[in-house]
């Protein structure tokens, strides 16, 4: 058995295309919500899904709590911008049969601002989405990521990833992943630092723009590089002001 899950904040856009493309695939869906104030639950429970709401502390917790309410043997994790097409679903349905490994490794094609970013540390994008319920877990505030224990497999068709539409879009959900990255740095008892900030605000840069040959993504690629370049400043002025605070 295949248990599906979501988590959801206002993705009423989104959300409906996500549950679709998992019908004839999941055996139940579960979508754990954080306050949505849209059209998102109406259009989650309309399509099948169990809903329900957890307050939101960081990506793990509630992706852990959402596992808690599933039946299944079997756990696939999609975002409610992401789809699964094409063969993929195929090679899902066969992996859970198999005992042979603990967990798949899937790759993701990742759309923003309506375009497929192919570099820009946007691809290749691997990561543990589907796993034994009783051999993995997240971990992670942010950047979340699922660890087994037991043997991981690689599928082969690629998760759909209808990210970002808008840079306002992208930089709102930026707000929220820099504060818990800052939260994490000062709970290590990482102190603030400008050498460290403009170093790594730079580098964040080069790395994603030259290195990584966003530039091969043209203007998007530009365009996103000097954004999570902003993005690592953020987080290291966001440590600073929960340093003064104290």
């Amino acid at each position: 058995m295949i248990s599906a899950i979501i988590i959801t904040l206002n993705e009423e856009d989104k959300i409906g295309r996500a549950i679709k493309s998992l019908k004839g695939l999941a055996d139940e869906i579960i979508v754990v919500d954080s306050g949505s104030s849209d059209k998102t639950l109406d259009i989650a429970e309309s399509l099948g899904a169990k809903v329900y709401f957890r307050k939101f502390d960081n990506f793990a917790n509630q992706k852990n709590w959402a596992v808690s309410k599933t039946k299944g043997d079997w756990i696939l994790s999609l975002d409610a911008d992401e789809e699964i097409l094409g063969s993929l679903a195929e090679e899902i349905k066969e992996a859970s049969k198999s005992n042979n490994f603990a967990g798949y490794l899937l790759p993701r094609r990742n759309f923003i601002f309506k375009k497929e970013i192919k570099h820009s540390r946007w691809s290749p994008d691997l990561h543990i989405w589907l796993w034994k319920k009783d051999c993995g877990r997240w971990v992670g505030d942010v950047h979340e990521e699922v660890v087994v224990s037991g043997k991981v497999g690689l599928l082969k068709g690629s998760k759909i990833h209808n990210s970002h539409d808008t840079v306002s879009s992208f930089i709102k959900a930026n707000n929220l992943y820099s504060t818990l990255d800052a939260r994490k740095l000062f709970r290590k008892n990482i102190k603030f630092s400008f050498i460290k900030m403009f170093r790594e605000t730079f580098f964040e840069f080069f790395i994603r723009f030259f290195y990584k040959r966003g530039f091969l993504d043209g203007s998007e690629g530009f365009i996103l590089a000097y954004i999570m370049g902003i993005y690592k400043l953020t987080v290291w002025i966001k440590l600073w002001e929960l340093e003064r605070k104290e």
